[in-house]
């Protein structure tokens, strides 16, 4: 399979060299140029001025896929994998395994209009986000320890939709498998009101979700010096858990949910499921304090309470926290010297409890546990940039600490356990060079440091693990990126290494239950890159605004030390990482306002336990989107038609690394269509 991933990505790389014989033209380029996205991962840049791995996913590549979550359009950014274990259950990671995320998002800082989405605890609600509440994306690859802190894995920034002129928008969509949802937002005065509500009956058995999302966007104040911002957003989710299949379930009835056995029920006489209500208020205000000095500051609350029944217990969460951060910004000129400065501090406090009740039909029963958890994070932070000529040299760090204080309520004498993270370093330094003003290079060297987080240390068996330890790591990275041809062809190659020590990884037991311990240490290496080539760019084409997409990202992730239990993994490759992926995006749009988006992705085998004995088959998707829009005065109509999974293709969207009993697979749909319309005036 290694050889035909070669021919694609060669003939795909050959089709992207002849695009200037087949089709030149004149005109300048309509697909974006790095020079014109400007990100703000850091401070407001455009990627030829970032010496950083940085992904920009805009609303039209998001809009490309079904209108019912980011999946898609992430996936087919190279370095990022989002996986949906059932519908509703996603898992996120940047240059990583998925072998540490059992279920939700580890190891990655999300962040939403500014506003620290991940709890003090480390876990971030991403299922509590509706399709319509993202206007685009970003996505920091590898740490980013000098603007955001903690973390190895990398940086989402969640940039919300804004209030434009006054309008009105609604839509409908339905599909297969009891699809259906609808969305309404008005604009008016700097505001902007959304409710968005999406249903399915899933799939597979057992895999009904609905979710109601309700979110307000608003600039409260402005003027030359000053800008306040609110953010709402309240979400309540309900889906169902139907549990890993065995490879033998899997090949005979993938629909199925996990069976009874002689010690568990199955999933849908355990009614396993989440019902999870969240609520984040934040308020962001920037003021100029003077010419070239400004500040940011945000401060925000959370609240989530989650019911979830599974097949081992009944578990009952509530999980509040609050906090801030806080940015200074600075530059000034001196000779051919631009010097930028950013400092700043964030800060995060939780409080969360938990009751854990034997389960009974999805219903609780006895208490069997009472743990209280209080964690308090905060970091700060500092980076300067030189700007001399060509030149662009970036320096800074983070100093970290965490605290998390631990009671176990329901046990006498109760438990009370203490732990500390502190002043952790972790620096980064970058350098770019700017080859001329439509190519840059850059190389960054950069530590990460990641705590466990507390879904990692208290385990969904009722056991708990202090001793789990932070993971560690040094990564380097050279890249270059640009635009040639008179910015018709796009690209963004990368290259990286990293070194991981104490890799938490995933066990789980027999009844499925999750729970952590470190590994020794890994080794990474990584390519990653991206072409884009503006079709028919002359205005007068039939065919003008259409352009052609490749990704592809080869990964090499190892254990170099890891005994456990007698057992040598030492050498291994490390789960849950796919070495090949390839994603070849096609979007062709017509002067009559009729669009079609055709993707195919390619996504290599991927071993499923730390001994290398199981492997989930590599598999190919085709899906592809035909849309109609109608501008009639002040009123514009949309209307659209899809289909993912052509082929029917069977494969498992989300394995459960490291499964007892082999239970590693849940599958993910099999061909599915769907269709719908929009209206705004």
């Amino acid at each position: 399979m290694m050889t035909f991933v070669k021919h694609i990505f060669f003939y795909s790389f050959f089709f992207f060299l002849s695009f200037p014989v087949l089709f030149a033209q004149t005109d300048s380029a309509v697909i974006s140029t790095l020079d014109s996205i400007t990100i703000q991962a850091y401070q407001g840049k455009n990627l030829l001025q970032t010496p950083a791995a940085v992904n920009y996913i805009s609303s039209k590549e998001l809009s490309r896929f079904s209108n019912t979550n980011i999946l898609q359009a992430l996936n087919a950014t190279p370095g990022v994998r989002m996986e949906e274990r059932s519908p509703g259950s996603y898992r996120l990671n940047i240059r990583g395994s998925s072998v540490r995320s059992a279920f939700g998002v580890r190891n990655v800082k999300i962040y939403y209009a500014g506003i620290p989405f991940t709890s003090p605890g480390g876990a971030s609600m991403l299922n509590m986000m509706g399709y319509y509440n993202v206007a685009s994306l970003e996505v920091v690859k590898g740490p980013g320890g000098s603007v955001y802190g903690a973390g190895t894995g990398g940086v989402l920034l969640i940039n919300p939709v804004r209030s434009g002129q006054q309008k009105l928008t609604a839509g409908f969509m339905a599909g297969s498998f009891g699809l259906a949802g609808a969305h309404t937002a008005v604009s008016f005065n700097n505001h902007i009101i959304g409710y968005e509500h999406l249903q399915a009956k899933g799939y597979r058995n057992h895999t009904a979700m609905r979710r109601d999302n309700v979110s307000w966007d608003a600039v409260l104040q402005s003027s030359s010096k000053n800008k306040l911002e609110t953010h709402l957003l309240y979400s309540n989710l309900f889906y169902e858990t139907p549990g890993a299949l065995t490879l033998n379930e899997f090949s005979s009835n993938p629909k199925a949910a996990r069976p009874a056995s002689p010690a568990f029920p199955g999933a849908e006489q355990a009614k396993a499921s989440i019902h999870q209500q969240n609520l984040l208020l934040g308020l962001s205000n920037r003021y100029s304090i003077t010419t070239g000095i400004s500040n940011t500051t945000t401060l925000y609350g959370f609240h989530s309470y989650t019911k979830n029944p599974t097949v081992q217990n009944y578990e009952r969460k509530t999980e509040p926290h609050f906090g801030g951060r806080t940015i200074f910004d600075a530059s000034w000129k001196k000779s051919l010297s631009l010097f930028e400065v950013n400092a700043g501090l964030e800060f995060q406090r939780g409080n969360f409890n938990y009751k854990t009740y034997k389960n009974v039909a999805g219903k609780p029963d006895s208490l069997q546990i009472k743990d209280e958890l209080n964690v308090t994070n905060y970091f700060s932070f500092a980076q300067l940039n030189w700007n001399y000529k060509h030149w662009i040299v970036s320096a800074g760090g983070s100093v970290s600490n965490m605290r998390l204080n631990f009671n176990r309520l329901s046990q006498q004498p109760n438990i009370s356990e203490q732990k500390k993270y502190t002043g952790e370093f972790t620096p980064r330094f970058a350098l770019m060079f700017k080859i001329n003003k439509t190519i840059s290079a850059f190389v960054n060297f950069a530590k990460g440091f990641s705590p466990p987080a507390a879904d990692e240390i208290f385990a969904d068996n009722n056991s708990y693990n202090l001793a789990l330890e932070p993971e560690k790591s040094w990564n380097y990275e050279p890249g270059i990126r640009g635009n040639i041809l008179n910015k018709k062809l796009t690209f963004d190659l990368s290259y990286f290494t990293t070194k991981l020590s104490n890799s938490i990884v995933t066990r789980r037991d027999s009844g499925g239950g999750n729970y952590f311990v470190n590994t020794g240490k890994t080794k990474q290496h990584g390519f990653e890159g991206s072409l884009g080539y503006g079709l028919f760019q002359k205005a007068s084409c039939f065919l003008h605004g259409s352009n052609i997409r490749l990704t592809y990202s080869h990964y090499n992730f190892r254990y170099t030390e890891f005994v456990q239990s007698g057992n040598s993994f030492s050498g291994n490759k490390m789960p849950g990482v796919s070495p090949n992926n390839v994603n070849v995006l096609a979007d062709i749009e017509t002067k009559k306002n009729i669009y079609l988006n055709i993707s195919y992705s390619y996504t290599d085998k991927v071993e499923l336990n730390d001994a290398n004995s199981a492997a989930a088959r590599s598999y190919y998707l085709l899906s592809a989107k035909l849309g109609y829009k109608k501008q009639i005065k002040k009123m514009r109509l949309s209307f659209f038609a899809g289909a993912d999974n052509i082929g029917d293709v069977r494969y498992s969207l989300g394995n459960d690394i490291n499964g007892f009993g082999g239970r590693y697979y849940n599958v993910a749909p099999g061909r599915a269509f769907y269709g719908g319309a929009g209206i705004s005036f």
